[in-house]
């Protein structure tokens, strides 16, 4: 998907990338999600009343529509999500804080001290909170020494957040 966002901007501009961005979000993205929960639920091994979503930085925005849309999902776990778009998209963040709003599973919303920004994740679990919907914030120190390696601790740091969200899972998940 890098590629194509990145021809969409190099031949429109970055309005029409972040135009295409959200309609891939918000549509052929999702509802590839959509379908693979569906299979999934389906598999003679697999609990259906089980099920938890995670994903980072897009994959995290795709993580809370997922959860928002299918009420069998018991837990949502975000890394990164909306880091380095939240400050300069409206029409992201409002449509993410709908999302939180709207969605009963638990949500555990993840960054690094240094990812590209902490107020996408702050930002909704104060929505989360003012809702009165569960949620868990995890705001874990510096991860290397950029925003990018910050962003990426989700692969370069597992240590450090892999008991907390397997806690959190079987918490929420049951």
């Amino acid at each position: 998907m890098p590629e194509l966002l990145q021809r969409e901007k190099m031949a429109s501009g970055e309005e029409a990338q972040r135009s295409l961005q959200f309609r891939l979000l918000t549509t052929d993205h999702l509802d590839d999600v959509i379908a693979g929960l569906s299979f999934l639920t389906k598999l003679p091994r697999v609990d259906a009343n089980r099920i938890a979503v995670a994903g980072h930085s897009f994959g995290g925005q795709l993580t809370l529509l997922t959860a928002e849309r299918q009420n069998s999902v018991r837990a949502a776990v975000t890394f990164g999500a909306a880091a380095a778009s939240w400050k300069d998209w409206p029409e992201l963040r409002e449509r993410l804080l709908s999302a939180v709003r709207k969605t009963s599973a638990p949500l555990m919303l993840i960054h690094a001290s240094n990812d590209y920004s902490t107020a996408p994740g702050n930002a909704m679990a104060a929505e989360r909170k003012r809702v009165s919907k569960p949620q868990v914030l995890k705001i874990y120190s510096a991860v290397g020494k950029t925003s990018e390696e910050g962003h990426n601790f989700v692969y370069s740091a597992v240590d450090r957040w892999e008991t907390d969200v397997f806690k959190f899972l079987d918490a929420n998940v049951h």
